[in-house]
């Protein structure tokens, strides 16, 4: 069932329009993971960030504009916040092919 979902799909869509889908659900995917592993890991640090302020600090950072009034206290929220640069950025230009 799915595969001929997918192949009616195929013969629909360009090229371009696939390759812009999977682009925009990868970004998604890595921004929403991003901003439940802050929400994770802030549930130990003092100071709390809510889903607002976490996926506003995540689109921020992932743009590079980083203005730096929301940002993690703890260490392992910063750390996994670099990991998740480090796989955007070896992901995200695998896409733009």
């Amino acid at each position: 069932m799915f595969n001929d979902l997918h192949r009616a799909m195929q013969k629909s869509q360009s090229a371009l329009s696939q390759q812009l889908t999977i682009l925009s659900a990868t970004l998604v995917c890595l921004v929403f993971t991003s901003v439940c592993g802050i929400q994770h890991f802030q549930r130990a640090g003092h100071r709390h960030l809510n889903l607002f302020q976490s996926t506003y600090y995540v689109v921020v950072t992932f743009s590079t504009v980083g203005y730096g009034d929301f940002v993690p206290d703890i260490w392992p929220s910063q750390l996994y916040m670099v990991i998740m640069i480090c796989v955007a950025l070896i992901v995200l230009p695998t896409q733009l092919k």
